[in-house]
């Protein structure tokens, strides 16, 4: 009985393939325009590959180690989508990744250089004016050359301010809660 069935859909398949080619081509825009849409939603898009659900958590605020950038990124409006664009190859790729159960875990870091940061945070020379102690302390004019963002604005883990390893200046003192504190620091640079 099911082979009769398959005979007849080939059968009506090689007598319509524009049929065939048009339905496989609004599967591919619906599919594409469902993705699109979950991917606003980081619960629902990302969270069910387990190896997701702590940068997720961190999103909306339930990260271990206390808020972090990406739950500030969340409080602003920014969805993971906004920096972790990825074209349908990639898409298809994770989604064998997750059916396969075959993926890094935990995830491989991506690196993102300043351009990221830069598409929204774009004045650069403003920020380096913003943070300018005027007493020739500027974590944004940095004596250790060019920085990336990501040296120190961790996303998904608690940030470091690069220039507390070696320094101990005032404003070190009153970062915000999703920066480690020097004791915090010294803990982690300790075990490794």
């Amino acid at each position: 009985m099911m082979k009769e069935k398959l005979r007849a859909l080939a059968d009506w398949a090689r007598r319509k393939p524009f049929h065939v080619i048009g339905g496989v081509l609004i599967l591919f825009v619906l599919a594409n325009v469902a993705m699109w849409q979950a991917e606003k939603y980081p619960s629902l898009a990302c969270s069910p590959c387990h190896v997701m659900d702590p940068y997720v958590q961190g999103y909306h605020g339930q990260a271990a180690e206390g808020k972090v950038l990406a739950q500030t990124h969340a409080e602003a409006g920014v969805n993971c989508i906004d920096c972790h664009d990825n074209g349908i190859e990639d898409k298809v790729q994770e989604t064998v990744w997750y059916v396969t159960d075959d993926f890094d875990d935990p995830p491989l870091k991506r690196d993102f250089g300043n351009e990221m940061c830069l598409k929204c945070h774009k004045d650069l020379d403003a920020i380096v004016a913003k943070t300018d102690m005027g007493n020739g302390v500027n974590p944004h004019n940095s004596h250790l050359g060019d920085l990336n963002c990501e040296d120190c604005h961790k996303m998904h883990n608690k940030s470091e301010a690069a220039c507390m390893k070696c320094h101990d200046f005032d404003f070190l003192q009153t970062l915000p809660a999703e920066w480690m504190t020097k004791d915090e620091m010294a803990q982690i640079h300790a075990k490794k």
